[in-house]
């Protein structure tokens, strides 16, 4: 009983009540299960004395209890005999369901494919490995008790037609029992046919894996989440950041890799100085995060999984730092970006005095690295005090921290607000197409890039294209300085969108689109208005959109055909032609006419009969 796992192999239709006692007991135990044959636990067998004596040498099933002499549990009938009462099933969690021709296997169809013993196959519900499901094959069936579980689970519904012709289905399962053992059973007897090519010529990476996973499982735990284990330090100082580790760890203490949960961290030192991480996942079921406490005495951080019911606490004991700095607003620990505020910094004794005896040099840093920060100077203290001044001018919550080299204060927190706008900026995609609405964000921004969120001014939009299908927003307030605005622009090329403030021109902005010209809508023929008898001359076709752009992306193609019956008949007309991207939606061509005296060319789409184009009458002379 001291094993990670028992495997059966092959065919374990005959059991003694020995053997059933001893596998039962060994599960009840927490000793791990898997039968990877089939038509387990099928008849109760004994073993009964030699002719000459030997005592357990012969096996004996009679398979009949009228004839068998012996009445009682070790009668050889059926162990799902009324005699017995004891179905297989409620061991291997599956029964017998039949058989086939051994060359009449029928597919393995995978069930529950989100399940962790299916972890890394690929396999999704429905999928099918080939002929591994024969010659016999078990399934649950609802007549006879299930295993005792709050964990069971069929990973394959196998349909197949015995050998009688009648229509069954196979199941594999794995249940856990309440001693925490896991057992799984195929319910074929030719699940190691993909395991190798050594019989068969059937191996399935698939199915390998799904074994390596159930093997596994047996030796280091399902990876299934137990709790999560918690690491700190047992004695930490007040205001210093310490480690703390964070693995999820299955029932057999090894980490859960799969694990995608969001811990959350809480402390009893509700001090000011207390800073603990922001909900997290973990990166393969583990995860260092920074903790401080601030509050002297015994403290604890929980780490928990509301979500998964995971919950761990350790307990830590947080001792008080010769001298402390501490740093508080002067009024609310507020700012406007790019504007100063103050605050002041206190060196206190570990009983939270003043310290008028201070006299370090303090250094001040902060979470604002961006450009235009303005921090003090080193400085010292007078009488353990001093009042200061610093300039954020990133929007969002910052932090601002004091150290002398040896002690560094609790991190002060100030929450930092925009300025007021300064220019507009409009986002949208680099290109559009003539005539289809496409999406600008607005954004009104301070000088340092923060989104203004009480910007109160109006906007008025303009643009480069001045067609009559432009459609522009009307004039529109941001909400906490953000908008997004519809815009239709119809001229091809660069164009430009303009954010005007109205009632400051100086905040504004400019987006550049590239107009895309729309699909082709017409079609244009240019030739000469007169031309010589049977000499070559060239005419030029150019498609455009319906709102005059030249349709650069036409690819469709044309035909010629021309009032000049013996031009025709000369074959002095342009063969058809497709547009490539390379035209550009413009191309000349060719031409000759022969009969005089005037004569017209018409070019047409040769998919869209519509959309074609015939020149004037053409003069034509003999010289």
């Amino acid at each position: 009983l001291n094993r990670k796992g028992l495997l059966f192999g092959g065919h374990g239709e005959y059991w003694s009540l020995q053997m059933y006692n001893a596998v039962e007991a060994a599960r009840d135990a927490g000793v791990n299960l898997a039968f990877f044959g089939a038509d387990v636990l099928g008849w109760q067998v004994r073993f009964e004395a030699s002719a000459q004596g030997a005592p357990n040498r012969v096996v004996v099933c009679y398979k009949d209890a009228a004839i068998d002499p012996v009445s009682g549990p070790t009668t050889t009938v059926q162990w799902r005999n009324q005699l017995l009462n004891r179905p297989g099933q409620a061991l291997t969690g599956l029964t017998i369901a039949g058989q086939v021709d051994f060359s009449s296997n029928a597919d393995y169809v995978v069930t529950n494919s989100s399940h962790w013993v299916y972890s890394g196959t690929g396999f999704k519900d429905g999928d099918a490995v080939h002929g591994i499901v024969g010659y016999e094959m078990d399934r649950f069936n609802s007549n006879f008790p299930a295993p005792v579980s709050t964990n069971r689970t069929l990973l394959s519904w196998s349909p197949f037609t015995d050998a009688g012709g009648a229509a069954g289905y196979s199941n594999s399962s794995i249940y856990q029992a309440p001693s925490g053992a896991w057992v799984f059973a195929t319910g074929t007897m030719s699940w190691s046919w993909a395991l190798d090519n050594y019989d068969a010529a059937l191996a399935d990476s698939r199915i390998q894996r799904t074994t390596s996973n159930v093997l596994n499982a047996f030796l280091y735990g399902a990876p299934i989440v137990q709790d999560l284990k918690v690491t700190s330090p047992a004695a930490v100082s007040a205001g210093q950041p310490f480690t703390v580790t964070v693995t999820a760890e299955n029932s057999q203490g090894n980490p859960v890799t799969t694990y995608g949960g969001t811990v959350h961290f809480a402390s009893s030192d509700t001090s000011p100085g207390a800073v603990l991480p922001s909900d997290s996942t973990l990166t393969n079921g583990r995860g260092s995060f920074q903790v401080t406490l601030g509050q002297a005495g015994p403290q604890t951080v929980t780490v928990s999984d509301a979500a998964n019911s995971l919950s761990t606490t350790a307990s830590v004991t947080v001792s008080s730092m010769p001298s402390s700095l501490v740093l508080s607003p002067v009024g609310s620990a507020s700012a406007t970006a790019g504007a100063p505020f103050s605050f002041t910094v206190t060196a206190q004794d570990q009983s939270g005095n003043t310290d008028p005896n201070y006299s370090g040099t303090v250094h001040f840093t902060s979470s604002d690295t961006s450009s235009g920060v303005v921090l003090p100077p080193d400085s010292t203290l007078t009488n353990g005090q001093g009042t200061f001044a610093a300039t954020f001018t990133r929007a969002g919550s910052q932090t601002l921290t004091a150290s002398d080299g040896t002690v560094q204060s609790v991190p002060l927190a100030v929450s930092v607000v925009a300025a007021p706008a300064t220019h507009l900026v409009l986002a949208s995609g680099t290109s559009t197409i003539a005539g289809q609405a496409f999406n600008v964000a607005v954004s009104a921004l301070d000088q340092f890039g923060n989104v203004d969120g009480s910007y109160p001014g109006t906007v008025h939009f303009k643009t480069s294209d001045t067609s009559t299908y432009v459609a522009l927003p009307a004039d529109s307030q941001l909400a906490n300085g953000r908008g997004t605005f519809s815009v239709t622009l119809a001229r091809a090329g660069s164009q430009t969108v303009t954010g005007t403030d109205t009632a400051d021109p100086s905040v504004s902005g400019t987006l550049t689109v590239n107009v895309i010209a729309a699909s082709a809508a017409t079609m244009a023929i240019v030739a000469p208005s007169s031309v010589v008898a049977n000499q070559p001359f060239n005419i030029r076709v150019t498609l455009s959109d319906r709102f005059g752009n030249v349709a650069t992306g036409y690819t469709g193609r044309v035909h010629f055909t021309t009032s000049d019956l013996l031009a025709t008949q000369l074959g002095t007309m342009p063969a058809d032609y497709t547009f490539t991207n390379a035209d550009a939606g413009s191309r000349t061509f060719s031409a000759a006419l022969v009969t005089v005296p005037s004569q017209t060319i018409t070019v047409t789409d040769t998919a869209n009969a519509l959309l074609k184009a015939t020149t004037p009458s053409i003069t034509v002379s003999l010289i």
